[in-house]
């Protein structure tokens, strides 16, 4: 018992899920087993957490290829996924109508993936290797810092202790990307287990860059991307002990631009990464539920990158530290407290030689520490209470800051879940590291801040309202998901695409050119979602979703770029008597909006994006130990039309490869092989 309380407490201490109830981890682990049984439902609104969450198992992973984390939200109707640019291949989210950069991004419930590698971090995690996602809507738990605001995203990778013996993945697609993956799990006594995980990526295609230009314009549709990626981790258990050695490393090169010409435009974007995490958790007391757990983690990321004349290098060292402790008061009231700290150092360097030649040397050390605490109040399921508070000292910015949050799950009767939440969030923009892929264009950067610096802290509040219906038809079950969130901006760093077809612009929300009353920034987000298995084997998932977001952009209120102003999607898996055979099908309408305003002169392309359909499938046989799969994505073949602007002219000043709003690359086939033991 004491080592079912070790791991579930302890080794998750920072679980931001559900902070209501001491086995968080195992309850959802169990709730997910206990449906699979009866349902083939693999993406679970979560009904016993407090917050807001959306899990997708390994299940809701494999209906498509899913060659990283990007590509995991395919089948998702809240979170967006686009490339940022037609030359870098990078991958952008977006979150109640929101960037990505304001998502919290977590790895085993621990803040990664921000800074040097937010433009490309979501390739950087194999769809293989994930175990489960977690999609929680709102600021979350303050245990994890102050840095969410529109939500939060966790990856759990796949545990020695529960892992398959031995993993195999093989995929290749008609674009010439060759994949392989591979883990094992060993378990070297009842006490130490021990996880390693591998991946090699590579375009079988670079020598025939030709083959990737789909439409004929001398640059390559997508970038040749080689990767090589491992982790090794560690489980150690003695008693009421438990630890875990985390260690993860990452080397990846893009290739792309033009094909054939005397003086190339090329990319080349050449990453290292290492990072490590140790958790370690102490059971105190078993009966009041008390635990105090610690985690350490640290990174390391260099990249340079070379856009055509454009150069970008940067390094990035992050250190990581959260005490926890937690314990029960009293029979329906718990509380967890501790101590966090942070520690950024960035040092970047720019030479832009498009547009006006300049070339930007900038360092940051940041550090930030605060303490935390979280109460909760469960009565019985039916209302849950989560209240946090926290403040921090950040040295870079010289502010005190405050975190208040509020989580309220009222169950009235149990087919109906009502939920409300309330926070602040802040975050550090690191311009330059999160916008690098504009320098894929010849404008020229001007920042309007204090001393011309490249960093920014923003603050925003979130609220959001939510309604969880299960409706009994006929010995099955219905699931309708209605959602409200809002996103209101104090502080915000405005990359301003509009004010000049040749310049981005950035300055603060409330700086001028701003009205005199202040400038606004927010979003709305409805969202409404139902799901059933409406026979043995096959369910589907349909959802609609309204954006509103606006932003005051050179003093005027307006509607910002590239953001759908609604989505609908619609998905379908059928899988036929003992699993044999499974055919997953999945449709998006993307709704049209606004795009940076060309220029008035010389308009080079429209001021709006059209809706669009994007269409995948996937069919899979299952054998006892093996399987098979063939796939298409972007089946209807949609793609944007001339996404590079001015693309036979890549060194003038009209080059533009960011005005990206659709697909790049045309319908794409794939299969895969995958062996487990």
């Amino acid at each position: 018992m004491k080592i079912k309380y070790l791991i579930l407490i302890i080794l998750f201490p920072i679980n931001i899920f559900a902070q209501t109830e001491t086995d968080t981890t195992k309850i959802q682990e169990e709730t997910l087993n206990e449906v699979t049984v009866s349902t083939q439902i693999k993406t679970m609104n979560m009904r016993s957490t407090v917050l807001n969450v959306q899990q997708l198992g390994k299940g809701e992973l494999l209906r498509a290829a899913c060659c990283n984390l990007s590509e995991s939200f395919e089948t998702n109707a809240s979170v967006d996924v686009s490339y940022s640019d037609a030359a870098t291949g990078a991958k952008q989210i977006k979150l109640l109508g929101l960037s990505g950069t304001y998502v919290q991004m977590l790895t085993e419930n621990i803040p990664n993936l921000k800074g040097l590698a937010a433009p490309y971090g979501l390739g950087y995690i194999p769809g293989p290797w994930m175990e489960s996602i977690q999609i929680s809507k709102g600021t979350g738990s303050v245990i994890n810092g102050y840095e969410s605001v529109t939500g939060q995203i966790n990856v759990e990778y796949k545990k020695p202790t529960t892992a398959d013996k031995l993993s195999l993945n093989l995929y290749a697609n008609e674009s010439g990307r060759l994949e392989f993956n591979a883990d094992a799990a060993f378990k070297l006594d009842s006490n130490v287990s021990t996880g390693i995980l591998l991946h090699a990526s590579d375009e079988t295609l670079s020598k025939f860059p030709q083959l990737n230009d789909r439409n004929k314009d001398n640059f390559m549709d997508m970038p040749m991307v080689r990767q090589f990626n491992g982790i090794n981790r560690w489980y150690f258990t003695k008693g009421n002990y438990m630890g875990q050695v985390f260690l993860h490393g990452l080397y990846e090169k893009r290739m792309g631009g033009q094909i054939e010409a005397e003086n190339p435009y090329k990319i080349d974007i050449e990453t290292q990464r290492y990072e490590f995490f140790v958790k370690n958790g102490y059971i105190i007391n078993t009966e009041k539920e008390q635990s105090i757990g610690l985690i350490l983690s640290g990174n390391f990321h260099k990249q340079g990158a070379m856009y055509g004349r454009n150069n970008y290098s940067g390094k990035q060292l992050n250190f990581y530290s959260n005490l926890i402790f937690q314990t029960k008061l009293a029979h329906d009231h718990k509380l967890s407290t501790g101590w966090s700290t942070n520690f950024d150092k960035i040092d970047e360097n720019v030479q832009a030689i498009a547009g006006q030649a300049s070339n930007d040397i900038n360092h940051k050390k940041e550090f930030t520490t605060g303490i935390f605490a979280e109460y909760t109040y469960n009565l019985h399921e039916k209302l849950i209470v989560l209240a946090g508070l926290r403040g921090d000292y950040n040295t870079y910015f010289k502010k005190i800051l405050t975190t208040p949050r509020l989580h309220i799950k009222y169950m009235p009767i149990e087919q109906i879940n009502l939920r409300a939440t309330v926070g602040k969030g802040y975050r550090t923009a690191n311009i330059l590291a999160e916008n690098n892929y504009l320098l894929a264009s010849s404008r020229s950067w001007k920042f309007s801040f204090v001393n011309a610096q490249k960093y920014f802290l923003e603050s925003a509040w979130n609220g959001g309202l939510s309604a969880q219906f299960f409706i009994p038809i006929k010995n099955r079950e219905l699931q309708i998901m209605v959602e409200y969130f809002y996103t209101q901006f104090q502080n915000q760093a405005v990359i301003d695409l509009d004010k000049s077809a040749h310049e981005v612009n950035i300055y603060a929300l409330n700086s001028p050119p701003a009205p005199l009353n202040g400038g606004k920034s927010y979003a709305h987000n409805f969202q409404v979602e139902a799901t059933m298995e409406a026979f043995k084997g096959f369910t589907f998932t349909a959802a609609y979703r309204l954006t509103d977001a606006k932003q005051t952009i050179d003093g005027k209120l307006r509607e910002k770029p590239f953001t759908s102003r609604w989505k609908g999607l619609l998905t379908m898996s059928y899988a036929t008597r003992l699993n044999k055979w499974q055919f997953d099908y999945t449709l998006q309408a993307n709704g049209g909006g606004r795009l940076a305003d060309p220029d008035a002169q010389n308009p080079l392309w429209d001021k709006e994006f059209k809706p669009y359909l994007i269409m995948n499938a996937q069919v899979t046989k299952n054998f006892k130990k093996w399987s098979i799969y063939l796939g298409a994505e972007n089946f209807l073949n949609f793609v944007q039309k001339n996404p590079i602007i001015d693309v036979q002219n890549p060194f003038s000043n009209d080059f533009d490869a960011t005005m990206v709003w659709g697909p790049t690359h045309g319908r794409n086939i794939y299969a895969g092989f995958r062996f487990r033991l």
